[in-house]
């Protein structure tokens, strides 16, 4: 009896340190794949680290990372170069002294997640300024990136300085064409049809290129921030009904008519006479692309802190590659028909630009179009 319980007892144990072999082995594979994933792990932290160290080493832009005392915690080359060495540790302010970098972060950190730019000027620099505040983090870190726009603003004072100075250059010519145009017309005695008729061709021509002219001016005026925009509370309904009533005449003549729902207590803030020339330059185009007997329609409505004003026509539409494009100068749809400047929707947008609005295009190709200007409201009217 003594040796079987004694046998049981070797068996017993020989069983447990048969498990114990086996769970050792166990343990020991797992340890090889946890090092083998650890080895894993921090070679593909390697490559990432390398990758952005190259990515952020190639970026032209400054690129800074602050903590939320504004203190730099990272530096790009660009930012180096631009700045000076060694940044790291330092406050924005003290290795920049631009008090509106400063002011841009603080803007960030009332909006976290979103981007504030702004134009600054820096020691002859001309920077483009976007700040973005995360919010993923307990201690948010603000990410500030600053793009030199010092040369293209210099080409786009360029561009404009060339066409104010074409535009004053030509005028004097297409004035005296004009003149001589109407000194041929206004020839008593027998004038052959033909003389008369180029006549008449040469002063609606010589009218359309004034008109070029004078639209290229002005675009020029409200790119540079040369035209006064002088900001006052204007009623939306009269702006538009004083934007329609110089058309009415070609409206007339096709059989149009222009339905308008805008509400009269719709308060915006703006320049009343340059928000005129911007909603008749659509509506112009409205009356002009739409068939006769059409009907265009205008209405506001308010979203957000803005007015939305809304022109739909029942034109031939716009194909949907060109509808980002409407609003560029010389951009015409119908490349073939050449019946007008190509800057009017262009003097639009400019317009709106200078308001703090935003100008948009909707349409369906052969179903019309929908042009939008996005106004802000008085104080008042936000209350």
């Amino acid at each position: 009896m003594g040796n079987w319980i004694i046998a049981g007892a070797v068996l017993v144990i020989v069983i447990l340190l048969a498990r114990l072999l086996r769970v050792q082995a166990q343990i020991r594979d797992a340890q090889l794949r946890v090092t083998q994933l650890e080895r894993e792990c921090a070679t593909q932290q390697e490559q990432k680290d390398h990758l952005r160290d190259v990515l952020l080493k190639t970026v032209s832009d400054v690129l800074l990372v602050l903590d939320d005392s504004q203190t730099i915690l990272f530096a790009n080359p660009a930012a180096e170069a631009l700045i000076g060495p060694n940044l790291v540790g330092e406050t924005l302010i003290g290795a920049m002294r631009q008090p509106e970098l400063e002011t841009l972060i603080q803007d960030a950190q009332k909006v976290l997640g979103e981007g504030v730019e702004r134009r600054i000027e820096y020691e002859r620099h001309i920077m483009h300024a976007r700040a973005v505040v995360s919010q993923s983090f307990q201690n948010p870190l603000a990410v500030l990136v600053l793009r030199d726009v010092t040369e293209i603003q210099r080409l786009e004072r360029s561009r404009r300085d060339m066409v104010a100075n074409i535009t004053h250059e030509l005028s004097t010519p297409i004035t005296a064409i004009g003149l001589l145009a109407e000194t041929i017309l206004s020839f008593e005695g027998g004038k052959p049809r033909k003389t008369q008729k180029m006549a008449t061709d040469i002063r609606r021509e010589t009218e359309t290129l004034t008109h070029l002219v004078q639209e290229m001016r002005d675009l020029s005026l409200i790119e540079s921030g040369q035209m006064p925009i002088r900001m006052t509370s204007i009623s939306l309904r009269d702006s538009v009904n004083a934007s329609i009533e110089p058309l009415l005449t070609l409206a007339e003549g096709k059989t149009q008519t222009v339905n308008v729902s805008v509400p009269d207590d719709i308060y915006v803030l703006g320049d009343d006479l340059q928000l005129r020339r911007a909603l008749k330059n659509i509506l112009h185009n409205a009356l002009k692309f739409s068939p006769e007997g059409s009907a265009i329609q205008v209405t506001a409505t308010l979203q957000g802190g803005e007015a939305i004003i809304a022109v739909q026509d029942k034109g031939p539409g716009i194909p949907a590659e060109d509808l980002s494009r409407v609003f560029e100068r010389f951009f015409q749809v119908d490349r073939a028909r050449r019946n007008g400047t190509g800057l009017g929707l262009a003097i639009v947008r400019h317009i709106v630009l200078a308001h703090g609005g935003r100008a948009w295009a909707e349409s369906v190709e052969g179903e019309g179009a929908t042009f939008y200007i996005a106004l802000a409201l008085t104080n008042d009217q936000e209350a």
